[in-house]
């Protein structure tokens, strides 16, 4: 049996839409191969896998979604790297280093066949391009978000960060992008275009149906669950619209982190739609549960997608999709849900009253409705998790076999 590496700094007890594609997958993949998984050590219960995982130290310079507190000590180095010239712009490129360290005091690249790395972020990448260069041991890199042309990073540097992407990808066997990202790279005519492989963003799972939601009494609950940003997704059209339409037939809920923005910005007083913070574990999955129509809102680029949207269509519970630009990749997925509404955020602020009394009624009309478990399966066979390991397993006999 082949032997992966499998490279991932965020991973369980942190829960997210990238650590579940990185579980699930690698579960799937350790039916073929024996996998040992490397990923930043996290307070809280270890989860018990089909695979190895290894734990090393977590390091940080300041905090961000995927890091903690500061990590003591880290200035001093980063003054050590600064004098020696190592330390660029990119503070990255010091933790890969250090992680880099951390990984070979458990493992040895050599007795590997081959090396998975995913992200975001970007360190793993990173991390794994120095790892295999001149061993021999093929790496390849499964990019669940953009990098060069992140929006959280702005337009400045982006030449300097497209540079440093490609010179990392250099030491790839294969670049797995997921849609819409694989559009957005090879239009960008990046170096290592012709290393791109794009696939489907994995997220489907079958349902048990026994477990749908009886009929319910009292106003539709309808509910977002996802992060806000005021950039990148900001809800406060639809927290408006929402606000016109609710009251005793219908309560709105949003559940899910503030990444940019304050709860005043998008929740004033008296805006009439609840927020519940940021949710987890059980908590989290009562919400989802107990919500019976669910609300997306798509991002304003169109090189990321909400992967949200795929544990929204694995329900087969009626959603309300609010997308900001017409070129937004969840139109893809949505545009052939039987229960979706479709609306463009610009028609709602022009006209929120009429859009208002569009979701109403379909939230009122559709309420207890289910698309069936083998029709989600069929209209989206290639989302589910299956689909993506099959892929990352023909992509690794690939390399390995070097065909």
């Amino acid at each position: 049996m082949k032997k992966l590496l499998v490279l991932a700094y965020e991973y369980y007890p942190m829960e997210n839409a990238n650590t579940r594609i990185i579980r699930n997958t690698c579960a799937l993949l350790s039916e073929k191969y024996e996998i040992d998984l490397a990923a930043a050590r996290k307070p809280g219960p270890e989860e018990t896998e089909k695979f190895r995982v290894i734990r090393v130290p977590e390091y940080s310079f300041h905090r961000e979604k995927s890091t903690g507190k500061v990590t003591p000590g880290i200035l001093g180095r980063m003054l050590a790297e600064k004098a020696l010239g190592k330390l660029t712009h990119d503070e990255t490129r010091m933790l890969e280093r250090m992680y880099g360290r951390e990984i070979r005091k458990a493992v040895r690249v050599s007795d590997y066949d081959a090396v998975l790395s995913f992200s975001a972020p970007f360190l793993p990448h990173g991390c794994a391009s120095r790892m295999v260069r001149g061993t021999g041991v093929p790496w390849i890199a499964v990019c669940l978000d953009p990098y060069f042309s992140h929006k959280i990073f702005g337009p400045e540097r982006l030449e300097e960060r497209k540079k440093r992407e490609e010179a990392v990808m250099e030491a790839a066997s294969r670049v797995i992008i997921t849609y819409p990202t694989d559009r957005d790279y090879l239009r960008a005519g990046v170096a290592f275009r012709e290393k791109i492989l794009g696939a489907e963003m994995p997220g489907i799972v079958r349902r048990d149906e026994a477990e749908d939601a009886a009929d319910s009494e009292g106003p539709v609950r309808c509910g977002f669950f996802g992060s806000l940003y005021r950039e990148i997704r900001d809800p406060r059209a639809t927290v408006e619209m929402f606000s016109g339409i609710t009251g005793e037939d219908l309560r709105m809920t949003f559940a899910g982190g503030l990444a940019d923005g304050t709860k005043e910005d998008f929740f004033p007083a008296g805006c009439g739609c609840g927020y519940a913070g940021a949710l987890s574990g059980e908590a989290l999955r009562r919400q989802y549960a107990e919500t019976e129509v669910l609300v997306n809102i798509g991002n304003a680029v169109d090189n990321q997608m909400p992967s949200k949207i795929f544990e929204y269509l694995s329900t087969g519970k009626p959603i309300v999709n609010i997308y900001k630009s017409p070129e937004c990749p969840t139109l893809k997925y949505l545009e052939r849900y039987p229960l979706a509404l479709n609306l463009y955020e610009k028609d709602i602020e022009e006209r929120p009253a009429e859009n208002g009394a569009k979701v109403k009624a379909f939230c009122l009309a559709h309420r207890g409705d289910r698309v069936p478990a083998d029709k989600i399966l069929q209209l989206y066979q290639a989302n589910t998790f299956e689909a993506f390991a099959e892929t990352l397993q023909k992509e690794t006999e690939r390399v390995t076999e070097g065909t």
